[in-house]
């Protein structure tokens, strides 16, 4: 009789598979507001096909025919060939040997749902069947049905295969199940049998990172990047690590590591920006927010006008106009929708209110409030133009408009208040602080204030 081993030695599986959701959403862990992304890695498995002597299938008598047929077909790699050769034999009425087989060519060939079929056959004849059991689990890992691809894993290691590609294999399961503790140990198994293999490494990383074993991720990555300093990729992942322990400087000059090796990615260099402004250099983070806006596509354009809303009011907050002049003029080549045009038109009047450009101020704050009346900040900006033109009447309508809006509400009140006092009208200033005061009653600058309101109040009355 002729045995099985004879027929798998001729040929092997090498697999590629997408990290999915190894990391989170996105292929990337956030922080503070800032992200870092990765390109989406792949994993590479190899497909052993010799089975162990104890668990090994035979062909019987009259099948050593058909297997001698197809053997040069299986030495040429001609597996579809096969295929069309076995279209030929019912599968049931096969032995083990020739239904491992199948499922093994089917597999080679992508035609998932037929090789489990060949696969699963063979163990109804021989449940212990070892290369079966890790062959199936290859179809199921192909699948991403990883719940019924374990424990063929698991049952090929109870039946004594033990090498490191299964556990890497098995490791990568854990990984995509949400398992990164799991996943530790069996790349450390993996890695145990075959120290110097890239993928148990790149494995063993992505498992600490999701486990937040910080520590240990970081002294392997510092370990890859002893033998290749030039992967911006790792950069990458050791600036995220060094965001997960609080090290931003660190932080952001592995990612300016990246950046230099060409890094362009939209959200990293955008990140780098935000880091700059915390961490680094203000000019620096200008000049990356500048050379993310040249080149904007649609799906990239949320994230630019969320660091833009970010970025500018801090540069106006700091009085540092030049840069945030330099980015809303840079940000003329975006076409966003009619809420962000908005913004962009808050932004440029608050910038010509702080350059004492009243009547730029005017022109820009109201654009931006007829394009979105609700927005809080354009209108008490528009309040502040008027009351510096003087205009007293539509300054105080534009502090009224703003105190129905809840998150400029505060404002708006102590802005009006001032107004009034500034007049002189201190009873409808002391009517204003009442109202400040019944929405946060534990304010005593206001309760204070109050006071010596009442008091001029009081001496107006009497010197009347």
């Amino acid at each position: 009789m002729m045995k099985s081993p004879t027929l798998f030695n001729a040929f092997g599986l090498l697999l590629l598979l997408s990290a999915g959701s190894a990391l989170a959403s996105n292929n990337s862990i956030e922080q503070n507001n800032l992200s870092i992304r990765f390109a989406e890695p792949q994993w590479q498995f190899l497909l052993a096909n010799q089975p162990l002597a104890q668990t090994s299938a035979q062909l019987q008598a009259n099948e050593s025919d058909f297997a001698r047929s197809i053997q040069p077909l299986l030495q040429k790699q001609d597996y579809a060939a096969v295929v069309k050769a076995f279209a030929n034999r019912p599968l049931a009425e096969d032995s083990a040997a020739l239904q491992l087989l199948r499922g093994q060519v089917l597999l080679s060939e992508k035609d998932y749902n037929n090789a489990a079929k060949a696969l699963n056959a063979a163990l109804a004849k021989m449940p212990d069947l070892a290369l079966a059991h890790r062959s199936l689990s290859m179809v199921y890992m192909l699948q991403k049905q990883y719940d019924k691809a374990r424990p063929h894993l698991s049952r090929s290691i109870e039946l004594g295969v033990a090498d490191a590609q299964l556990y890497g294999q098995l490791a990568y399961i854990n990984l995509q199940s949400d398992q990164p503790f799991s996943a530790v140990a069996g790349y450390q198994q993996a890695m145990y049998l075959a120290p110097n293999n890239p993928q148990w490494q790149q494995g063993m990383l992505y498992a600490l990172m999701q486990s937040r074993a910080w520590d240990q991720a970081g002294a392997l990555l510092d370990q890859q990047l002893a033998t290749k300093p030039d992967d911006a990729q790792l950069w990458l992942m050791r600036s995220q690590i060094a965001m997960q322990q609080q090290r931003n400087e660190q932080a952001l000059g592995s990612l300016e590591a990246a950046i230099r090796m060409g890094e362009s990615d939209t959200a990293n260099l955008l990140t780098a920006a935000r880091l700059h402004l915390r961490h680094g250099s203000v000019p620096r983070s200008i000049s990356l927010l500048e050379g993310s806006l040249k080149n904007v596509s649609s799906e990239q354009s949320a994230l630019v006008f969320d660091a833009l809303d970010q970025i500018i009011p801090w540069l106006l907050n700091q009085d540092n106009e030049q840069g945030a002049a330099r980015l809303l003029s840079a940000a003329e080549s975006l076409k966003p929708g009619v809420s962000y045009q908005a913004k962009l038109n808050l932004y440029r009047g608050q910038l010509a209110l702080q350059q004492n450009k009243l009547s730029d101020a005017m022109r820009h704050l109201s654009r931006a409030v007829e394009q979105n009346p609700a927005q809080g900040e354009g209108l008490l900006a528009l309040a502040k133009v008027y009351q510096l033109q003087n205009k007293i009447q539509q300054a105080e309508l534009y502090y009224v408009r703003a105190s129905a809006l809840p998150e400029v509400k505060q404002r708006a009140l102590l802005s009006h208040a001032q107004l009034q006092i500034d007049q002189k009208n201190y009873q409808q200033a002391l009517e204003l602080l009442h109202q400040v005061l019944r929405n946060d009653p534990n304010r005593r600058d206001i309760q204070h204030n109050i006071r010596e309101l009442q008091q001029l109040v009081r001496q107006d009355q009497y010197a009347s």
